[in-house]
């Protein structure tokens, strides 16, 4: 869900790579070398090539070994290559370590943990993401279910899935926010959601999130429930709804953003 036109952060993307290649204390034609093979990683990657797309970015480290991209770009080609998940996280624990302002590194680490249910340490790299970019919409979503869903907090989850629908009109955030309204007990709200659902022609996850209305007089959210490393068993019809290739607005864990993009 980029919040920057796909063009502009391609173009972004490049001016960084030119800009730190230029810093750095190499001859113009090792540079203009490194940019090549920066190039022929990325390429590499969009075929889906991602032992080859590693090797010429372990190359460019070797050359340059403070270059932050080139250990995001291992870490996504490792995680989409099915790599060991402890060396996707050295690799962008590595990026953050030479450019602490990455934020995309932040958001992909926060995703990772999330999948192995380690909450607060996926909370801790959302919220270091956000105050990076604090209109990053993939952070505030992962917080606003974690916040419904593990940490019992309905009123801090609709705060953040309003944000994102200031950017995205995903049906898919809508039936979030009506589970954190009929969480916090604001029914009339999560009607108007339902509603909502209803205008979009999402008529399956209206009548999921009325049946869960209907079947539970009121959802608990017991902020003193140890639930910190085990998402808690949720009510009928509620819980977030599996992601798509075109709408990854679930919980699954899937790092930020295309290969191509780095």
């Amino acid at each position: 869900m980029p919040i920057v036109p796909k063009p502009t952060l391609l173009l972004l993307n490049s001016l960084l790579v030119c800009i730190i290649l230029a810093l750095s204390p190499l001859a113009h034609a090792q540079m203009d070398g490194l940019r090549d093979l920066y190039q022929r990683a990325v390429d590499d990657c969009s075929k889906g090539q991602y032992e080859q797309a590693i090797a010429v970015y372990q190359q460019i480290v070797k050359a340059v070994p403070a270059f932050a991209p080139a250990y995001n770009g291992m870490a996504l080609a490792n995680q989409a290559d099915g790599g060991d998940e402890d060396k996707t996280i050295e690799y962008l624990k590595t990026a953050i370590s030479y450019d602490p302002k990455m934020t995309q590194a932040y958001d992909n680490l926060g995703r990772i943990y999330y999948g192995r249910q380690d909450i607060d340490h996926a909370q801790e790299y959302f919220e270091k993401a956000l105050k990076l970019d604090p209109n990053l919409a993939t952070a505030e979503l992962s917080l606003a279910w974690i916040n419904l869903l593990v940490k019992s907090k309905p009123e801090l989850a609709i705060k953040y899935f309003l944000k994102v629908l200031k950017v995205s009109q995903d049906p898919k955030i809508y039936y979030g926010l009506g589970q954190a309204y009929f969480a916090s007990n604001q029914r009339s709200q999560a009607l108007e959601v339902i509603t909502k659902l209803n205008e979009l022609g999402e008529d399956d996850l209206a009548s999921r999130l009325e049946k869960s209305m209907r079947d539970n007089a009121q959802v608990n959210t017991d902020e003193n429930a140890d639930t910190t490393n085990n998402p808690p068993g949720q009510p009928a019809g509620l819980g977030p709804l599996p992601e798509t290739p075109d709408q990854p607005t679930g919980t699954k864990v899937r790092l930020r953003g295309k290969l191509s993009d780095y």
